[in-house]
């Protein structure tokens, strides 16, 4: 008789408890999304591993958007943070910027950013088989069902219901050749980040997964997003923009190694630790990592950190040589002969310190040239790396021994390893690059 009723009261426990727990289970979650869902596709990452060590609440705020915003000093500082661009061409990349950032409710700095970081201010034309278009590189498979009839339709959370709205935007049509060009490429990038910026909160209850700052990161997987290293780049390309843009100085102090004021390397600090000094990377023996590794976008300025003197300008060698070279023989140099230093740039800035910046794109000076803190000394790259992506590898030397140089950056920098533990139980993870030296 016992076992014959077992049966039915588990299941009627089972059904009491599901039935209590139903509710709230549909409380916590939304419904499904009733659009056809945005996907990123091609999207460019470098250091996912590290990225992952990185929580959002090591970053501080991001500096405000200076208001209101002059044209005319936004197109000085996007051609700063671009490198490409003409005095002529900057100024109408600026003026449409700034108009249609202000038509749309979004921030000309993030704008401008993205643009630099998606293509150095270089349109992308239709062809082959990249969906991708123009300055911003629009995704125009991933938006074009969406776009009808002079608006762009989507979807908010309403009383935990899904109720459709839609953002006017009929100046340009929506069409890979459309967003292409220039003009009508920044009038879309902003419609777009408009919609992004009013769908984010609900887009992160609908899919909770990575956790991140700042609507931009849709722009580059859509409604899901799956990393935080696109986002960070942008951001870190808004605040160069910023710094330009309010010309601060690049001779600003941010710490002091044995008597010397130090300036931070490169512009748009606080800049992410990659790898950290010391680091074993998978080796038993040995000092382990020598310096430090800085995200770097490809070409952006890298700046002597201290007053001093450059003792060498050149590229190391395979094994342990290296070979001092002009600024002409610098760039005409094979890159396949290079050791892992790549191209770099040692500067003595007392008896008793030196720094090293390696995997440079370009260097700047030349050996016996005087330098002041914050003057370019090169620009950021990947020389002499294998696998690595763009980086700076950062090196303090005295004549006895290399010294951390996060012990001495502060500020300037967000580091895993030395950042505060989240609260609760964590797991260590101590994924790094392995081609610096």
């Amino acid at each position: 008789m016992h076992r014959t009723l077992l049966p039915a009261l588990s299941a009627c426990l089972c059904l009491f408890f599901l039935g209590a727990l139903l509710p709230a289970a549909l409380d916590a979650a939304p419904p499904k999304v009733p659009w056809q869902r945005r996907i990123g596709r091609n999207v460019e990452i470098q250091h996912k591993r590290q990225h992952e060590r990185v929580r959002i609440d090591m970053w501080p705020a991001e500096p405000a958007s200076p208001t209101p915003v002059s044209p005319e000093r936004f197109a000085q500082a996007l051609q700063q943070l671009c490198g490409t661009l003409t005095e002529a061409r900057a100024a109408d990349f600026a003026q449409a910027i700034v108009a249609d950032a202000a038509a749309f409710g979004v921030d000309p700095f993030a704008l401008g950013a993205l643009i630099y970081d998606q293509s150095r201010c270089l349109p992308k034309q239709p062809g082959g088989e990249t969906e991708r278009m123009g300055l911003s590189r629009i995704d125009v498979a991933m938006h074009a069902p969406h776009i009808r009839q002079g608006a762009y339709q989507y979807w908010r959370l309403q009383d935990e219901q899904w109720v459709p709205e839609q953002l006017p935007a009929d100046r340009h049509p929506f069409n890979r050749w459309r967003a292409a060009a220039w003009r009508s490429n920044i009038y879309w990038t902003s419609a777009i980040l408009a919609v992004y910026t009013a769908q984010s909160p609900d887009l992160a209850r609908a899919f909770p997964g990575t956790p991140f700052r700042h609507p931009l990161s849709h722009w580059f997987f859509g409604d899901n997003v799956r990393a935080t290293e696109p986002e960070d780049r942008v951001l870190t390309a808004r605040r160069r923009l910023v710094q330009y843009y309010r010309g601060d100085p690049t001779d600003t102090p941010i710490g002091e190694v044995l008597g010397v004021p130090i300036v931070s390397p490169l512009d748009g600090a606080p800049r992410l630790v990659l790898d950290d000094f010391g680091n074993m990377r998978g080796l038993k023996h040995g000092p382990g990592h020598q310096g430090m590794d800085l995200v770097a976008a490809n070409g952006e300025p890298v700046r002597a950190m201290a007053d001093g003197r450059v003792v060498f300008a050149g590229t190391d060698l395979p094994g342990r040589g290296s070979q001092s070279l002009t600024i002409a023989e610098s760039a005409a140099f094979d890159r396949r002969q290079m050791g892992k230093g790549g191209l770099y740039v040692m500067i003595r800035h007392s008896d008793a310190f030196r720094t090293a910046y390696m995997h440079l794109d370009s260097i700047a000076v030349e050996e016996r040239a005087t330098v002041r803190a914050g003057d370019l000394i090169g620009t950021a790259g990947r020389t002499g790396a294998r696998e690595s992506g763009n980086h700076l590898h950062l090196e303090f030397r005295t004549p006895r021994e290399r010294l951390d140089p996060a012990l001495y950056m502060g500020a300037a920098l967000v580091d895993p390893k030395h950042a505060a533990p989240p609260p609760g139980p964590t797991t260590p993870n101590n994924h790094s690059e392995s081609e610096s030296p």
